[in-house]
């Protein structure tokens, strides 16, 4: 019944996000219309045979993602995963992470309770999700850099939109600095302790306000004590084995490009390959805000500020876009056709319910 329960919910939330943002109204070339409808009117002058190569570019922009997961599991944890079985699953976390408003923590509870037969802890799942966040903001924050300059020397800004500039740059180094507090806390243990105790009081102490009193504990602080602990086991790992970091890292670069070609491949069919350095930095400001909304993908908010930074930054305001426009489009789809029956078969075949927890106590 909990199967069954959870399969609906995740088609109805499916087909409202799909609902959602193919009936969205946007203005392109003066004229109001739906998502559904401008991606319509798009194809009929995009070349079909480069949008086509959006198809295998996704498929090994996911493949991708599971292998920075895989490539370092499999050398701390020497289990063995078959290259169908990981395509198969970075597709599925995908889907998870666009059908479920959750502002991506969602993909991460499914990993744990995927990855559990693999006895793999939930601490030790967490920190390689983490290193893989933490690898590709450092990909996309160098990238960043690198386009800013570039628009900066070829002089493609316009008037005024300097602050798409100084947004980009400002969110680089702001992500590149908080990689380098979360070094600082995990390198020490004193520094787990303390952020187990004070994260289980915090979120306890939230619990009892909702609850009025009546749940006085949510978390144990042992529990929550044993997941930063196998974050700190994992990390101490690579720390002394710096080599494990070398294909992930490698990986995680390889991901991180390939985001960005997912808009290229469009902008190429539209005929505007040139604006690849514009895409790099309008990508940072559009990710920064989707992750800050809950909405499945950041939908609404995503589009705006792509948009808004790539015309800041010289482009055409219709082919900003009809090229964002019809991305989300097609990635929709992608992620809805290539991941639900694989996320479907998941939840079905296995004999536990879906939980995010690890430990016996609960």
């Amino acid at each position: 019944m909990f199967k069954k329960i959870l399969s609906v919910v995740t088609l109805v939330l499916v087909a409202f996000i799909a609902y959602n943002a193919f009936s969205a109204e946007v203005v392109v070339d003066g004229q109001t219309m739906t998502m559904l409808e401008a991606t319509w009117n798009a194809l009929k002058s995009i070349n079909i045979w480069v949008l086509l190569l959006i198809i295998p570019e996704q498929i090994l922009m996911y493949y991708a993602a599971g292998q920075i997961y895989f490539a370092f599991l499999t050398q701390r944890k020497s289990f063995k995963i078959s290259q169908a079985k990981l395509t198969r699953i970075s597709l599925e976390i995908n889907f998870v992470n666009h059908a479920l408003p959750s502002g991506g923590t969602s993909g991460l509870a499914y990993l744990i309770w995927r990855l559990k037969e693999f006895n793999i802890t939930a601490g030790q799942i967490s920190f390689v999700h983490i290193l893989r966040y933490g690898i590709c903001a450092i990909g996309n924050a160098v990238q960043t850099i690198f386009a800013i300059l570039f628009v900066l020397i070829a002089g493609c800004v316009i008037p005024g939109g300097m602050w798409a500039v100084w947004l980009s740059a400002l969110i680089a180094f702001g992500i590149l600095g908080l990689i380098v507090i979360a070094w600082l806390i995990v390198r020490k243990q004193k520094n787990i302790d303390w952020l187990a105790d004070v994260s289980s009081r915090f979120i306890n102490k939230i619990v009892r306000r909702i609850s009025r009193g009546k749940k006085r504990k949510f978390l144990r602080e042992e529990n929550v004590s044993k997941f930063f602990n196998d974050l700190r086991e994992d990390y101490l790992g690579l720390k002394k084995n710096r080599r494990m970091l070398g294909k992930p890292m490698i990986w995680g670069l390889f991901y991180s490009f390939l985001e960005l070609a997912t808009y290229w491949v469009v902008a190429c069919a539209l005929g505007h390959p040139e604006i690849l350095p514009q895409i790099m930095i309008a990508e940072g400001v559009g990710s920064v805000v989707g992750t800050v909304m809950v909405t499945p993908g950041g939908m609404g908010g995503y589009e705006g500020a792509f948009v808004a930074v790539l015309v800041a930054t010289g482009v055409d305001l219709q082919v900003a876009t009809i090229t964002v426009i019809v991305t989300r489009v097609l990635v929709l789809l992608g992620t809805i056709v290539s991941g639900y029956g694989f996320y479907q078969h998941a939840i079905m075949r296995r004999s536990d319910k879906f939980e995010a927890t690890a430990t016996p106590e609960e």
